[in-house]
């Protein structure tokens, strides 16, 4: 027990001095600069955010634990001695403003201050009159002052550190709504998670399904791989027939090409032929008008021939003249 209370003094004494404070104020930055580094990284899902979490969450845990043995700062009740601090009306108060001071019973004041009597002192500090103040009573007052300026020096410090201690609140309040965020994709994460899990299982289970279906698919893959060789072997005698008919079309093209130039050689030919067998036709129309003539002057001849044979002899040759005629 009595090594614990030696402990929980050195602590204590460690706190309230100057460099226990600045500790905290170094311990607490760092800590919470760490905690939200590593809620930054997790948030960004880079690796060492569990890590950075750990330390900074485990720096505030310590320095929580250390708070529990500060030493809480001991009030005074100064209204007992200065009974115009009970006062609420601000006129009853001495203006320090000017930073001078009181010096009862003397006649040396600080700077920028006034000497003045015991009994004006007694009225400035609202004391009563019927009260002797001895010079221990001064020396006591004189020290409570310098007491009282330490504490003002302190408390003034303490506000310092309210608002710093502000600042962390604000900063850990901003990393609580950086951890609702972080554990709703946490909580997404986990989902997606046990979707897969889930899929891995079903996908376990039927592994032998699967098994089955692959074998009958090779097997299948297999088959089409006999049927696609068919196929190319088939398309491989279509192009040789192919190719075949491409030599003959090539040989009928060139025969046509042959009868064409022959045509239009013959051509020139042709309408010398037709000249000829129109002329020719000509004198095959003239030859059988002649023909025609003679046919006609032949058939004359051969009615007339008859007719004269048969007529009798006239004596007279003038009327054989005649008649001829």
């Amino acid at each position: 027990m009595g090594k614990y209370k030696r402990y929980k003094n050195s602590i204590e004494k460690f706190l309230s001095g100057d460099s226990g404070k600045r500790f905290f104020n170094f311990a607490y930055s760092i800590g919470a600069a760490i905690v939200i580094w590593g809620a930054l990284f997790k948030i960004l899902h880079l690796p060492g955010g569990n890590v950075m979490l750990s330390i900074g969450m485990g720096v505030e845990v310590v320095m929580f634990i250390l708070t529990a043995f500060d030493r809480p700062a001991k009030e005074y009740h100064w209204e007992e001695v200065f009974p115009v601090l009970a006062s609420k009306d601000p006129e009853d108060r001495p203006d320090f403003k000017n930073g001078g001071g009181i010096v009862i019973n003397g006649n040396m004041a600080g700077e920028n201050g006034i000497a003045v009597s015991g009994a004006e002192a007694r009225r400035i500090a609202g004391i009563p009159s019927n009260i002797e103040v001895s010079e221990e009573d001064t020396q006591n007052l004189s020290n409570s002052i310098q007491k009282l300026s330490a504490a003002a020096d302190q408390i003034s410090r303490m506000a310092e550190l309210t608002d710093a201690t502000q600042k962390y609140l604000d900063q850990m309040a901003a990393i609580s709504e950086q951890m609702i965020q972080f554990r709703q994709a946490t909580q997404s994460l986990t989902d997606v998670s046990n979707f897969l899990l889930d899929s891995y299982r079903n996908i376990t289970d039927n592994s032998d399904g699967i098994t089955n279906n692959t074998q009958g698919y090779v097997e299948q893959m297999e088959s089409l791989n006999r049927n696609i060789a068919g196929l190319n072997t088939i398309y491989e005698i279509q192009l040789k027939s192919i190719s075949s008919q491409l030599d003959n079309i090539d040989r009928v093209n060139v025969g046509l090409r042959n009868i064409r130039e022959m045509y239009e050689g013959s051509m020139h030919d042709s309408s010398r032929y037709c000249e000829e067998v129109e002329k020719m036709t000509q004198y095959m129309a003239q030859l059988n008008s002649v023909y025609r003539n003679m046919l006609t002057a032949m058939t004359v001849n051969m009615y007339n021939q008859p007719a004269r044979q048969e007529q009798p002899q006239n004596p007279n040759p003038t009327d054989n003249t005649n008649g001829n005629a």
